[in-house]
């Protein structure tokens, strides 16, 4: 699996339906053919930056990475 921010192949799973980017340091959660994409924040805990539908993010996004330089 790629990952669909840095579309990197350094991505593994850290939990059910749940990816972690060693790469972006981005995770990803799938639910339901949804996709939510979070960023760490200082303190630690997750801020959701992103939601698209699983079909629509199977080609990596490069307004994604812009958006949130990234």
């Amino acid at each position: 699996m790629d990952c669909p921010v840095c579309s990197k192949k350094d991505i593994g799973k850290i939990g059910r339906n749940k990816y972690f980017c060693s790469n972006c340091f981005s995770e990803v959660s799938i639910n339901k053919n949804i996709c939510n994409i979070f960023q760490i924040d200082e303190n630690g805990s997750l801020i959701k930056i992103y939601e698209k539908l699983l079909k629509d993010i199977l080609v990596p996004n490069s307004s994604l990475k812009e958006k949130y330089n990234i």
